[in-house]
């Protein structure tokens, strides 16, 4: 297999090495076959080692592919279980902050409504005062405009007495004066 494929070769390169080639065959020729063989042999087992390492390594990429495939699969499905999962806990808490927001502005509403009752009763309260005030101070005044009516009688009287008094008292004086 090496010489034919080498002769035509060398023969075509340079005509005249084709001599060196056969004296060279001549003088080392059994060596040179048992090399070829060797050689040849090596060869084969190297392609033989080559092509099994190649086989075992395509082994083992399959293997290790299908290892990483599997793994990212498995962790593509932990990303989405655990996607759900806070999808769930989101929707979750979304509702109950609603429905916290809905109790809190229900409380917020009766609150308001109890403030504005309060207010009413209070603003009413104070207007039940107020004319109870009124009319307090409206008893009061009626009540020092007599006393200062009464007073003024009363003093009136006092002076129409004095006055009384004094005439008497004059007519008193005269007849006594008169009965000198």
């Amino acid at each position: 297999m090496g010489e034919s494929t080498k002769r035509p070769t060398a023969e075509i390169i340079n005509p005249g090495l084709g001599d060196i080639e056969k004296v060279r065959d001549i003088l080392f020729g059994k060596y040179v076959s048992s090399f070829e063989q060797r050689f040849a042999d090596l060869e084969s087992r190297l392609e033989a080692d080559v092509d099994q390492l190649k086989d075992r390594l395509s082994e083992k990429i399959s293997g290790m592919d299908e290892m990483v495939n599997a793994s990212i699969q498995k962790l593509d499905d932990q990303i989405a279980t655990e996607q759900k999962n806070r999808d769930s806990e989101m929707n979750a808490l979304q509702g109950m902050l609603s429905k916290a927001e809905t109790t809190l502005q229900h409380s917020i509403s009766l609150m308001e409504d109890q403030a504005n009752q309060d207010l009413a009763s209070i603003n009413e309260a104070m207007k039940a005062s107020q004319q109870e005030l009124v009319d307090q101070m409206t008893a009061v005044q009626k009540d020092l405009l007599e006393q200062s009516a009464n007073q003024k009688q009363e003093l009136e009287a006092d002076k129409v007495g004095r006055q009384s008094l004094a005439l008497m008292l004059d007519e008193v004086a005269i007849k006594l004066r008169g009965s000198e």
